[in-house]
């Protein structure tokens, strides 16, 4: 407004002469619309910079640093709109390193963080676009695939499995990274997230205990 209110002053003064008092009002709406101006442009940043600020420490405090994975908070916000949904199917796939804490007693803790990413990227490679992936914490990881029964998730568990049995370098060694997935269906093996996590935890610790590379739930296991 003061721009338009300057324009339009200089509209009236053509062809009239002009008073000291003219210039005096044409220079503080001059001085007014850059003033405006100023401190528009400088509010505009500021509200970018927040935004910004607000936007890294939620995906902070939703994912894990050390593979850029959900985290534990965000994986149970994410399956439990899933059960939310109505009429929705999915499978849990709950994964754990065999022998991981050999790699952090032999090679230490740096390497073990290598070996860690190197595992999260490759199981974000190999499962579907639309599938959940967590950290849930130490070596233990979590796929959450929906609208997908627990038989077609072998299928996902096995390309898992082969992608983290390709070599990974760690100190000039190379390594074979092995994992044991439990694989748990909603509803059919539990109707809440503590029910379907526990189940797939389960299957996974009878793969692991029985040298499979997958184990999928069933109430045998129980």
């Amino acid at each position: 407004m003061f721009i338009f209110g300057y324009l339009g002053y200089l509209w009236v003064l053509l062809g009239h002469p002009t008073t000291p008092i003219d210039i005096i009002i044409s220079a503080v709406f001059c001085g007014g619309g850059g003033f405006v101006w100023l401190v528009t442009k400088m509010s505009r940043e500021t509200i970018f910079k927040l935004k910004k600020t607000i936007k890294e420490k939620h995906y902070q405090a939703h994912h894990d640093q050390l593979t850029g994975l959900p985290n534990r908070n965000q994986f149970y916000e994410d399956i439990d709109n899933l059960i939310a949904t109505k009429g929705m199917t999915f499978s849990c796939l709950m994964m754990d390193l065999n022998d991981f804490k050999m790699i952090n007693d032999t090679f230490g803790h740096a390497e073990g963080d290598h070996v860690l990413q190197v595992v999260a990227q490759r199981i974000t490679n190999v499962i579907p676009k639309n599938a959940i992936s967590a950290r849930l914490g130490g070596d233990e990881m979590t796929v959450v695939l929906p609208s997908t029964l627990a038989e077609d998730a072998i299928a996902i568990a096995q390309s898992i499995q082969d992608e983290l049995l390709k070599e990974i370098l760690c100190e000039e060694h190379a390594l074979i990274i092995g994992v044991s997935i439990g694989i748990a269906q909603y509803p059919r093996d539990g109707e809440s997230r503590k029910a379907i996590m526990k189940n797939a935890d389960t299957a996974m610790y009878h793969a692991k205990n029985s040298h499979e590379h997958y184990q999928v739930y069933s109430t045998y296991l129980a």
